[in-house]
């Protein structure tokens, strides 16, 4: 963007995920990897062993309903990267392999991504944005939209 406008905060959220996505699907694409995949790998990878209601919650938001969060989770069980006991998903010693693999070459690209701008500023950018992101949607929504009201 070549002009000096201040996008509002939403507009200039959502231009930064599709310019940081791009480089992203790229690197998937030539591990034959889906973004659903990537993200289950990734929360697996992050949280460790995770109940499957909640990692089923969690890909809502990349918009997978139940039943294809189920499908994604019979795909990676059927590749021997992940496995379900007593309903808690778990990364297999080769979906963990995968996972770093994964994680190694992202952290590569998002790290020339990153390295054009000011180190401090990069870190106040993802330390606000998991801030928000620790907040529970619902009662974030409650709390801010006033039905009726301005």
């Amino acid at each position: 963007m070549t002009h000096a406008s201040r996008l509002p905060f939403g507009t200039a959220l959502a231009l930064a995920q599709r310019v940081l996505t791009a480089p992203l699907s790229a690197v998937l694409s030539t591990e034959s990897v889906t973004m659903p995949q990537w993200f289950t790998l990734n929360a697996l990878g992050l949280r460790g062993p995770t109940p499957a209601q909640e990692l089923s919650d969690l890909l809502a938001t990349n918009n997978l309903d139940r039943a294809a969060a189920q499908e994604l989770l019979t795909t990676l069980d059927s590749a021997g990267f992940v496995e379900v006991r007593d309903g808690v998903v778990s990364l297999t010693t080769a979906g963990a392999a995968r996972y770093a693999e994964l994680r190694d070459r992202i952290n590569l690209v998002t790290g020339r991504i990153f390295e054009r701008f000011d180190g401090a500023r990069v870190e106040i950018a993802r330390s606000l944005l998991q801030e928000i992101a620790q907040n529970d949607p619902e009662e974030f929504t409650q709390q801010s939209v006033r039905t009726g009201r301005p």
